[in-house]
């Protein structure tokens, strides 16, 4: 009897499996809802050898058709692209992106004031401290930092 029960079971699991609705499984996207730019906390720290500042990781969410404004960082900000594409200008100084990073083909370019330029998922971004610099997403999806 258990070996008729088991390939029945095992039919039975496999057909409710096929039938499912996949996208009930899936945890919502980060960007779902976002219709304004989000820059949200996700760890931060008092560093030991930095007394009086803070460490942070964030993520910013950048919906379609806005833009960061003209701005500044206290200090260095190193950010990856993880999705999306985002046009960014370098307003005053110099800014280091490192193309691909992470993989065999990556490659580090400097850009400086008045420069424009797109930055893609996968692309990496040193920004240095008083840099002045602003930021837009022209596409059709979220950009995620």
């Amino acid at each position: 009897m258990l070996r008729f029960v088991a390939p029945v079971l095992l039919a039975a699991s496999l057909l409710l499996v096929a039938c499912s609705d996949d996208d009930d499984d899936l945890p919502p996207s980060v960007a779902g809802g976002v219709t304004e730019v989000v820059r949200q906390v996700m760890a931060e720290a008092s560093p030991d050898m930095a007394q009086g500042q803070l460490l942070e990781l964030t993520r910013v969410i950048v919906p379609p058709h806005e833009s960061l404004p003209p701005h500044t960082h206290p200090g260095p900000q190193l950010a990856v692209i993880v999705s999306g594409t985002l046009t960014y200008t370098v307003i005053d100084g110099e800014v280091t992106v490192t193309r691909a990073a992470g993989t065999d083909s990556q490659e580090i370019v400097a850009y400086n004031s008045g420069d424009s330029f797109e930055l893609r998922e996968g692309d990496s971004i040193s920004e240095t401290a008083k840099m002045v610099h602003e930021a837009a997403n022209e596409g059709d999806e979220p950009v995620i930092i």
